[in-house]
């Protein structure tokens, strides 16, 4: 839901884009710098709203500009315009996106994916609205931004841990009445810093309420032991053979530690000390080497070290938090001031952990004038974040190369091709610049430890024109060969590597056509199913309004992106291997209904 409305809010049109919950509180702002302005504007269209009996949806025409509101099961969306070019364009994305939140278990799950995303002043409101969807999965993530509680915004820290200890008294998950006990005991544990009476309060209720309404977990029952078989009075037992093999039992030795692949010395001697059961002494040098190898900005080792002491003793918990500290404080402390001040706007938007962990995460490169750093067609999923001079965005057209852009420091280039599957569109050639390179990859990597991070960082690329914008700008199309838009369905069948079918066949719905190629959506309950027919070949059958029936050509995708926004419906680009004629092209137009 935040992708769909912050990429309404970059129209050219657009003032401000709102998501105003049925209790008057925002759950989405385009501008969420301006607290007190929004906090007015807020109040007033709830009262407007009100008067007018809250109606389906509304318009509103100033001399200034107008207003389309849409009441969804969510709430209203909030759209302000300085003139109404794009208003076709915002009706059809809310007709064709919004009426699925009619469904409560997408309601929950987007409910849940903006809760992650969102500031820090906007997650209280999103937590009340979670509360009527309180179940294990929301219990999970309430419980994980619980834990994180101490980089919340101070402003609004005490009614996010509030709210969040209210909500999970709600969920019927047993597994949150341990972290409620954790933080209760944590904070009533600090000398002279009285703890908040009412959080404490909501705790309490909360835990009691857990116990009360919340199944246990299953725990497994004790094995019954087997009776004994009574042995005759007048047996004696038999006597042990010397020579005997011995029994299972008497073999049965300890497995060995396992190794991991960190390449130091100290590696033997710490197994050897774990397998001599002296893992006070293993954990102690852990402790020791992690502090060298932080110090010393290898931080690769460092990590390995630290999960290998986890492994080792799980429960040594002083140590383990204790070396993720020397981690963090290095890793921090390692960040160069230069790069720091060009990536200012974007640490405002991370967490000081999460900005960490990407700064050492990507790759530092530097490219001389003349150097590309992508090309156009060729797929390449990497972020370049650029650090000192710049870089000139270009378009193919018939063989030369047309200017559109120089990027300089601070700006992030690749986006488009980076969250959604597809070719460069554009070449990227370096005037002179450093930049940092983020792999597709990379960033997978550090999903487990920092599930807010690519959903932050898309968001910040979005401040940043993308490349189609920059093309409209100048009214120029890159395309060689005119498209046309078009309805109606289409098939296609996969191929394998030789060109056969692999037995995969799905129906589309047909959005446009070229001689080179054509776009249509499929419907696909994860995204990772429609990205990995990125780069496969399809053979596809169009309604040609021919003797033959249909169409038929087979191609290449060459990209994948969001068509709906929330994430159901995909767009697949296909560009055909044998270009169609006139005559194909002009069929295929004629048999399909044509849409403005």
């Amino acid at each position: 839901m935040n992708t769909f409305l912050s990429k309404i809010s970059q129209l050219d049109s657009i003032q401000d884009v709102i998501l105003l919950s049925d209790r008057g509180t925002p759950l989405y702002l385009s501008d969420p710098a301006g607290t007190q302005s929004n906090n007015i504007q807020v109040l007033l269209w709830h009262e407007i709203l009100n008067e007018l009996c809250r109606p389906k949806t509304l318009e509103l025409i100033f001399t200034s500009g107008r207003y389309y509101l849409r009441n969804t099961e969510l709430g209203y969306v909030i759209i302000g315009m300085n003139h109404d070019r794009n208003l076709p364009k915002i009706r059809a994305a809310c007709d064709s996106t919004l009426h699925k939140l009619r469904e409560p278990s997408l309601r929950k799950k987007i409910l849940l994916k903006m809760l992650t995303d969102c500031n820090d002043q906007l997650k209280p409101n999103l937590i009340k609205e979670l509360v009527p969807f309180a179940d294990a999965e929301v219990a999970a993530t309430l419980i994980n931004l619980l834990q994180q509680e101490r980089n919340f915004n101070p402003e609004v820290r005490a009614k996010l841990q509030l709210y969040i200890c209210q909500a999970l008294g709600h969920c019927q998950a047993y597994q949150a009445i341990r972290p409620l006990k954790t933080f209760l005991n944590d904070h009533e544990s600090i000398p002279g810093a009285p703890f908040n009476v009412e959080i404490r309060e909501a705790v309490r209720i909360s835990i009691r309420q857990l116990q009360k309404a919340a199944p246990r977990p299953p725990t497994t029952p004790p094995p019954r032991p087997r009776p004994a078989t009574p042995q005759p009075a007048s047996v004696t037992p038999p006597l042990t053979n010397p020579e005997a093999p011995p029994t299972p039992q008497s073999t049965k030795r300890k497995e060995p530690t396992a190794a991991p692949k960190i390449d130091i010395p100290e590696v033997p001697k710490i197994i050897a000390l774990v397998d001599e059961g002296k893992k006070d002494q293993a954990i102690a040098l852990i402790m020791q080497l992690i502090e060298e190898s932080a110090a010393q900005k290898d931080f690769t080792t460092a990590d390995s070290l630290r999960n290998w002491l986890m492994t080792i003793d799980s429960m040594a918990l002083i140590q383990i938090v204790r070396a993720a500290e020397i981690i963090q404080e290095e890793k921090i402390a390692s960040i160069n001031k230069d790069h720091l001040e060009v990536w200012k706007v974007l640490t405002e938007h991370l967490t000081e952990e999460e900005f960490s962990a990407l700064y050492h995460a990507m790759t530092l490169k530097t490219y001389p004038a003349g150097e590309m750093l992508a090309k156009q067609g060729t797929f390449m999923a990497a972020l370049f974040f650029i650090n000192s001079g710049s870089v000139q965005i270009q378009a193919m057209q018939q063989n030369s190369s047309l200017p559109l852009k120089i990027k300089e420091a601070g700006e992030i280039i690749g986006a488009g091709t980076f969250f959604e599957a597809s070719v460069w569109t554009i070449n990227a050639k370096s005037l002179g610049t450093e930049v940092f390179q983020l792999s597709r990859n990379t960033l997978d990597n550090l999903r487990e430890a920092h599930p807010s991070l690519e959903s932050k960082l898309s968001h910040f690329c979005n401040n940043f024109e993308s490349t189609s914008a920059l093309v409209q700008k100048i009214r120029r199309n890159r395309r060689q060969l005119e498209r046309k838009k078009l309805s109606g369905r289409l098939s296609f069948a996969v191929l394998d590597k030789a060109g056969n079918e692999t037995g995969i066949v799905a129906k589309g719905h047909l959005l446009d056509i070229s001689r080179g190629g054509v776009a249509f959506s499929i419907h696909s309950s994860q995204k990772k199913n429609a990205v990995n027919l990125f780069g496969r070949k399809l053979r596809v059958s169009i309604n040609a309004g021919i003797a033959t029936g249909l169409l038929i050509r087979a191609g290449v995708v060459r990209a994948v992106r969001d068509q709906d926004l929330i994430g159901n419906e995909y767009s697949l680009h296909l560009m055909f291997t044998t270009k169609l004629t006139g005559s194909e092209m002009q069929q295929a137009l004629n048999a399909n209904s044509k849409s403005v």
